[in-house]
Parts: C-alpha cells; sequence; structure tokens
C-alpha cells in the first residue's frame, strides 16, 4: 500500500516543488497538497495520512493548530513543521508539541526529500 504525504502551505510553489519531486520518485507515495490548514483538516479527515508536513505561517488555522489537531486525532502520523520564520522558541515549541522535525526554509529540496522518505520508509 502507498504511504501517504499531505504537504500544506500557503505558498503555491513550495507545495508544487515538494508534490512535483515525489511524483517522480521511484517508490509509491500517494502525493496530496493543500493551500489552508482547514484544507488540510478536511483532507486528513476523509483518509489519514502517514506524514503531514506542514508551513507555520497560514492564514486561518496555522501550522501549530494543525499539528495539534494531527496529534491529539491521527497520533500515528507523523509531522514535520516547516518555516520560513525560524527560531529557537518556534522549534522548541514544534517538537515540544509533537512534531518529529522542524525544518527552515530555504531548505536544500534533495535533503528534504531525503528526510522525507525516512520517514515514510
Amino acid at each position: 500500500m502507498a504511504k501517504r504525504l499531505l504537504i500544506v502551505d500557503d505558498e503555491e510553489t513550495i507545495t508544487f516543488s515538494l508534490y512535483q519531486s515525489f511524483i517522480h520518485s521511484k517508490k509509491d507515495y500517494e502525493v496530496v497538497t493543500a493551500s489552508s490548514g482547514e484544507e488540510a483538516l478536511e483532507r486528513i479527515h476523509e483518509t489519514p495520512f502517514d506524514l503531514v508536513v506542514t508551513d507555520i505561517m497560514m492564514p486561518g488555522i496555522d501550522g501549530f493548530e494543525l499539528l495539534n489537531s494531527v496529534k491529539r486525532d491521527y497520533p500515528q502520523t507523523d509531522v514535520i513543521i516547516m518555516t520560513a520564520y525560524g527560531s529557537s522558541i518556534y522549534k522548541e515549541k514544534a517538537l515540544k508539541e509533537g512534531a518529529c522535525d522542524y525544518v527552515e526554509k530555504p531548505f536544500e529540496m534533495k535533503e528534504f526529500k531525503k528526510l522525507i522518505i525516512d520517514l515514510l520508509d
């Protein structure tokens, strides 16, 4: 069965780039994107995911609220927090609230993809 990955960011270039890097992958991953926390929660409630990669700063439901909802309702789902507003406070909060990793933008796509694949496998 294909591993399911949800990429959440209000920056379309980020979701598109990550999506593109996985659809041409040798392994079978189901990759879904969402442009808001609300849309992400709808998708997660339809069918749970193995991994959620989410930005922090989004209008409406932000990445921390999404992280808390996912960890409460789907504790087996891993979450990676990514942000362009890196700070040790955000990193501490993300890891304390259950994120399995914290990545600052801009990131090296190849390294970030490897991190995601390692978590999915």
